[in-house]
């Protein structure tokens, strides 16, 4: 969830398990790009209800006593994530809130947000397929037995995907060294979104954010800069079943990649809208949906996350939950879709929020060796990613042990 603090900076709001710090978003031309995905307060947004129950108390009263998960969070930002959330989410409600489908999780699991309406913005101001389909390349990438494009990161050497942000300084240089990672992201269109920023030793992988009316002015270009050196995949509107996130009804999500993902069709690898794993009219409801508004729409993969909570299950239940989720309730979505049916999977993000960095190594070290043994899996991002208290220790001069899992395994 974006944080608008002044006309000059935007914020965003969203879970990162032990991240806290606000992270800046330089505003370009589209001076009304709602908050989106920083990764430092994620905890407030990503099952809301946390925020939908402390924000207006805190508000009211700073004394109110702070939340574990947000332990450590100074004051200031505490006050500025909550009158954003309270400016850009509908109360929520948890007893409606669905709960995330986990086949296999042995309790019920947290409860994310559920999608809020957008008012649709008029045609005059959506960008038309003429004016923002790429020019033609002299040659069409080959495709291969995967379904993915020779190029894209099944052929890479490896499916491992790195997220970082505006708070991740030069923290890239501790995976230098891995041979595990095969791309990096996010949640933009710009390898270094900020100064000081540094991702350089894989492809990076852009992801299309839009403003109020629906646009990227942005976007064209950077995405043939960035498939000309070698990017192998395109990442749709993030979350837009989460209002916290891209907050986009299934029909603003389906204009959105018609106009920006649709026009790169056999340049690089497609990804639908990624999804939380939601239950109701979120997650595989939302992409249901959104299927029946973009029924010419070309996916070479379908993207979704995964969250758990530590305190709901423990590291083995949330590893079989993360493996019923791909293998029983998207390989049935698959199935049902023609367009899906020779799509890959991408685990855009996934984590077991709240836990230790002795569980989180472990949790990889079960999940890990999976992912990368299944087929039917073109990609994966740990959340994790390059943010002390994640995959960098607290101090920011090392790789955490759940970070050199990542690096090793």
């Amino acid at each position: 969830m974006h944080l608008l603090t002044c006309p000059s900076v935007l914020l965003t709001l969203s879970v990162v398990p032990g991240v806290f710090g606000a992270a800046v978003h330089h505003v370009h031309r589209q001076a009304s790009l709602i908050c989106y995905e920083d990764n430092s307060l994620r905890a407030l947004e990503r099952f809301s209800s946390d925020a939908a129950v402390f924000c207006p108390k805190f508000l009211k009263t700073p004394t109110e006593a702070i939340p574990s998960n947000l332990a450590g969070v100074s004051t200031s930002r505490l006050s500025s994530a909550c009158a954003c959330f309270q400016k850009t989410a509908a109360p929520a409600n948890p007893a409606s809130t669905p709960a995330i489908s986990t086949s296999s999780a042995p309790v019920v699991a947290p409860k994310p947000t559920t999608a809020s309406t957008v008012k649709a913005s008029s045609q005059s101001n959506t960008p038309s397929s003429t004016s923002t389909t790429p020019r033609s390349t002299s040659s069409s990438l080959t495709i291969g037995p995967t379904g993915l494009p020779t190029n894209s990161i099944a052929y890479a050497g490896g499916k491992r995907g790195l997220v970082y942000d505006y708070n991740s300084k030069d923290f890239s240089k501790y995976f230098k060294d891995s041979r595990k990672i095969a791309f990096g992201s996010n949640w933009g269109v710009k390898r270094s979104p900020a100064p000081g920023v540094t991702f350089d030793q894989a492809p990076f992988v852009p992801t299309i954010r839009v403003d109020g009316n629906l646009r990227n002015d942005e976007w064209i270009a950077n995405v043939k800069a960035l498939i000309g050196i070698g990017s192998p995949m395109i990442f749709a509107s993030n979350e837009p079943d989460n209002r916290g996130q891209a907050n986009l009804t299934p029909a603003q999500a389906a204009t959105v990649y018609k106009n920006y993902v649709q026009p790169f069709k056999s340049q690089a690898a497609l990804a639908a809208p990624a999804i939380t794993n939601g239950g109701g009219a979120t997650g595989l409801g939302f992409l249901e949906n959104f299927v029946g508004q973009c029924a010419d729409c070309h996916f070479d993969i379908i993207n979704v996350h995964h969250y758990v909570n530590r305190r709901d299950v423990n590291v083995e239940q949330a590893v079989s939950a993360v493996k019923s989720y791909l293998t029983k309730d998207v390989a049935a979505f698959k199935a049902k879709h023609p367009q899906f049916q020779n799509a890959k999977i991408c685990l855009g993000e996934f984590w077991l929020w709240e836990a230790s960095d002795d569980d989180g190594a472990n949790y990889l070290r079960a999940l890990l060796p999976w992912l990368d043994g299944n087929n039917d899996v073109a990609c994966y991002q740990a959340f994790g990613g390059l943010w002390q208290g994640n995959f960098i220790n607290s101090a920011g001069t090392g790789l955490s042990k759940s970070g050199q899992v990542y690096h090793d395994l």
